[in-house]
């Protein structure tokens, strides 16, 4: 047996035993408790250590594979990240076993691993995970083969998330040019690629090319459907919301006006639609400070729903829930109430809207007291490396949506930024919890801050005060030759 071959068994059996621990903790596996995968893994794992090739896993089924899919599948709807990724794991490995290492079917188990372990941060076994895929498409179909697309925009995003952003850029860059080639220049599947592009230019502090992708977009709306047509008004709303995010609030505006200029030539003066333009415009308003014109604004948006026929009980909520949000900043707690209140009633008067009326109004909602510290420099010590602070705090927020009884429940290192994190709730102003329409009390809430902080090891401890990175090899799905 060559090296290579010895070094699949021996991965095959160690991946079986991740595999057969994540069966075991399978939550419809009632049977899993007193299995051998549920009690440890060293009777799988040992015989790969003494004989990988007589401890070669049986060949698995396509009605296993299936079921291993399937399972992956639901752990994923279920939001069960961790057990996804290691059901995703075990697709991978049953798929590699069944079909080969070099095989089509491997491509998309080996994404959906990738994508598992980005959305959990492991971002280096994502990487390694999105490589192969790409290196095994590229094998089978060639360079300009577009199932490179999904990979290589998985790929650009990973590197987004660590930093990485001139290798974002240049993984983006490629899934754009196959993109175009695949499905021309004006076609919408691009925007997904082009807002990646647009984080990666962020990152690097280029922001004319970061708005370029951003323009674009409204570019291509307008070609597809013209200039005047309200079918463009999502892709002018869109850029609208860039150009606020990065400052350019006039510019915003003038979008936002345009849209509502088209809706109202196209739609007549109640347009439901005009709803989200007014939204948008309420906003920047309360940005540049003119709160009775962002309150003017919003009102407006409630009268013109009301006045159509048509209305929209989500739209007239969202509006509602804007304008007491703008009174409980303004430290108006009884005018907020009563847009509150109203809400509440739309949203409760469908079982369609019920899940909004519960994002809104099942737990109280943080709105102004200003931002965190993100980070400090203790005091007692001279500059060193950076490391990660917490905070967690418990306090209770009143029916007016003020926070009391603040207390600190646990802070690492102790004493350093207690006392700003809790003045931080002192000053905040909360959109309360609603019951039945009223607002409540509600006690015992918990919030952690994260922060970093400056310090130095202290010299009797060598290497132990040092911030270490464990290695993230956790998960990752090696093949021969890798």
């Amino acid at each position: 047996m060559n090296s290579n071959s010895a070094r699949q068994a021996i991965l095959s059996v160690a991946l079986a035993a991740i595999a057969a621990v994540a069966v075991a903790q399978d939550l419809d596996t009632d049977q899993a408790e007193d299995s051998p995968a549920a009690t440890g893994t060293a009777a799988a794992a040992e015989p790969a250590l003494a004989d990988p090739a007589s401890a070669a896993p049986p060949m698995p089924t396509k009605e296993e594979l299936d079921a291993a899919y399937s399972r992956f599948m639901r752990l994923r709807s279920e939001g069960r990240s961790d057990d996804a990724t290691r059901a995703a794991l075990q697709v991978a490995e049953l798929t590699q076993q069944l079909y080969g290492a070099e095989s089509e079917e491997l491509v998309t188990p080996l994404i959906n691993l990738a994508i598992m372990q980005s959305h959990n941060g492991d971002l280096p076994a994502a990487e390694q995970n999105y490589r192969a895929a790409i290196a095994l498409i590229e094998r089978r179909e060639g360079m300009l083969s577009p199932r490179l697309i999904n990979p290589l925009s998985g790929l650009g995003h990973s590197y987004n998330r660590a930093g990485n952003y001139d290798k974002a850029i240049e993984s983006f860059d490629r899934a754009l040019r196959l993109n175009n080639i695949e499905l021309g220049f004006t076609n919408f599947e691009q925007f997904g690629i082009q807002d990646g592009l647009t984080e990666s230019y962020i990152g690097t502090g280029e922001y004319d090319d970061a708005s370029f992708y951003q323009e674009a977009q409204l570019e291509i709306y307008q070609r597809k459907y013209g200039r005047d047509d309200p079918l463009v008004v999502p892709g002018m709303y869109k850029l609208a919301d860039w150009y606020s995010r990065v400052g350019n609030l006039e510019q915003s505006a003038l979008i936002f006006r345009s849209a509502d200029r088209i809706l109202r030539e196209s739609e007549g003066e109640i347009s439901v639609a005009r709803a989200d333009a007014l939204m948008g415009l309420a906003k920047l308003y309360e940005r540049q400070g003119n709160r009775p014109a962002a309150a003017t604004t919003l009102r407006k948006g409630i009268k013109l729903l009301d006045s159509n026929p048509a209305s929209d009980p989500l739209r007239r909520a969202q509006l509602q829930v804007a304008l007491g949000d703008l009174y409980t900043r303004e430290g108006r707690p009884a005018s907020a109430k009563v847009e509150y209140a109203e809400a509440w009633r739309d949203l409760s008067g469908n079982e369609e809207y019920l899940d909004e009326r519960d994002e809104y109004f099942r737990l109280p909602m943080r709105l102004s007291g200003g931002p965190f510290p993100n980070n400090a420099r203790n005091p007692r010590r001279k500059p060193g490396p950076t490391r990660e602070g917490f905070v967690v705090i418990r306090y209770d927020v009143d029916a007016d949506g003020r926070a009391a009884n603040i207390k600190v429940v646990e802070s690492e290192p102790p004493g350093l930024m207690e006392d700003p994190v809790k003045s931080v709730y002192r000053r905040s102003a909360f959109r309360p919890r609603f019951v039945d329409g009223d607002p409540m009390e509600t006690t015992d809430l918990l919030s952690r801050h994260d922060f970093s902080y400056v310090a130095v090891a202290d010299p009797d401890a060598g290497d132990k005060g040092a911030l270490e990175q464990p290695e993230a090899d956790r998960g990752r799905l090696e093949r021969p030759g890798d």
